[in-house]
């Protein structure tokens, strides 16, 4: 691919407000398969087609996950402190291996994942819910991307982990401090810091939760291979879980009688879930391919080898759904890509749509009016290279009593908190959070 050859860009400078008309002009421009800038002086491609996606997914001749085949990384032009090495570093987890050794990774992870019951994840996310919505249910008001989407999936996942409280607070400020770039090389050893100590607390101490089973796989995960696993998981519970919920609410916000029927039907939530993962599925360019060999794509052009092919699935599934909307409002098809295709497939997709409904339905029980604050069009999208992601969520409702109360002392606490005498436990911290 020559320099010189017309890119689209995926990072934009200011907030989007409909994201998917951005892809409608880069495919009008340049088709399906689109030429891209990662960053400055570095390209590779965007894939937006279902058919090809599905195809090149499955393709594991052809096509690796192995970033150790990235042209501009093998050849020195990716510097380690670049943005892009957030998602696209070499490494030995399920995302960037291949063969024997992602089946042996993806074993360990599909594994210990299997050991969560439905009901115990049902029930952990019903707690972190309600202590969520206890910290702004009295106000009215609420942001429900950032005060509570982006919050339930890591203090869930915490607790399925067996993080202590202490840990889950620590992680959540760091992961949302990377998030927003605040501090990133501080807020990553951070995350690195508490994962290494939980990973090996439960190899000498093995207790009921994933990471116990994880670092206990039969498979033996040394440590560096248990950390990028872990990380992986925790990761993958964040954002995608968060963008469900948004997407969800958005969709039962903007239709009064589709809010009526949720609220009486369990069904009817989880159909909501299934068209918001075909027509606005939370993970916009990600996972990156990276060829073996040229791949000829139509009109004189080709992939080289080792330049970087990003996944549109949400593209995709979009477009799919909007160019057969007929057909698929004939039958129930879920043969969505919101959790990826082939052998790489997310192995968590279980878990994030137990998370993802029962914390549409807690929000939704516990809070009866609620509406957005804004119009829809005036809502944000912040576009990145990887992430296509909602900026907020402000919304209104009748104030509500808290259905738990804080426990004897808290207000000492809180002070102590605020002194930086002590870490701030979850029913502090989530007052904190909203600051």
């Amino acid at each position: 691919m020559s320099p010189r050859c017309p890119h689209a860009a995926l990072q934009h400078a200011e907030p989007h407000p409909a994201p998917y008309s951005v892809y409608e002009q880069m495919r009008a421009e340049h088709g399906p398969i689109i030429p891209v800038e990662l960053g400055e002086g570095v390209y590779g491609w965007l894939v937006t087609d279902y058919e090809t996606i599905v195809s090149w997914s499955r393709d594991t001749t052809l096509f690796t996950r192995d970033s150790r085949m990235w042209k501009d990384l093998r050849e020195g032009r990716i510097p380690a402190a670049s943005p892009l090495m957030a998602m696209m570093a070499p490494g030995r987890s399920i995302g960037t291996t291949d063969g024997s050794e992602h089946q042996r990774l993806r074993g360990a992870v599909v594994d210990s994942l299997r050991t969560l019951s439905e009901p115990r994840i049902v029930q952990s996310t019903r707690d972190v819910a309600d202590r969520l919505v206890d910290s702004f249910c009295e106000s009215g008001e609420a942001d429900l991307l950032n005060d509570y989407g982006r919050v339930l999936p890591l203090f869930v996942m915490a607790d399925l982990c067996g993080f202590s409280e202490e840990q889950a607070t620590g992680y959540a400020v760091a992961s949302r401090s990377a998030m927003l770039g605040i501090e990133p090389a501080e807020s990553v050893e951070t995350i690195r810091r508490i994962l290494s100590e939980i990973l090996r607390d439960r190899r000498e101490n093995p207790g009921d939760d994933l990471v116990s089973r994880l670092v206990h796989h039969p498979a033996g995960l040394t440590e560096e291979e248990a950390f990028h696993q872990l990380r992986r998981v925790m990761g993958a519970a964040n954002e995608p879980v968060a963008a469900l919920v948004d997407g969800a609410l958005r969709m039962i916000l903007g239709n009064p009688h589709l809010a009526a029927r949720v609220r009486d039907s369990l069904s009817t939530l989880e159909d909501v879930v299934d068209q918001v993962l075909w027509k606005d599925p939370p993970i916009s360019h990600f996972p990156v391919l990276y060829p073996r060999a040229d791949v000829p794509v139509g009109g004189g052009r080709v992939i080289r080898a080792g330049e970087p092919v990003l996944v549109a699935a949400a593209a995709a599934n979009h477009f799919y759904a909007r160019e057969n909307a007929r057909e698929m409002a004939e039958t129930a098809n879920r043969a969505h890509m919101a959790w990826g295709i082939g052998p790489h497939r997310c192995p968590a997709q279980r878990e994030a749509v137990a998370m993802g409904t029962e914390a549409l339905r807690v929000l939704l029980g516990r809070l009866p009016g609620l509406r957005t604050a804004v119009p829809q069009e005036e809502l944000r999208w912040r576009l990145a290279v990887h992430f296509w992601s909602p900026i907020r969520l402000p919304a209104a409702f009748p104030s509500q009593k808290p259905v738990n109360t804080p426990v004897e002392g808290w207000e000492a606490v809180e002070e102590e908190v605020a002194a930086g005498k002590r870490p701030a436990p979850l029913f502090s911290f989530l007052r904190f959070w909203r600051r």
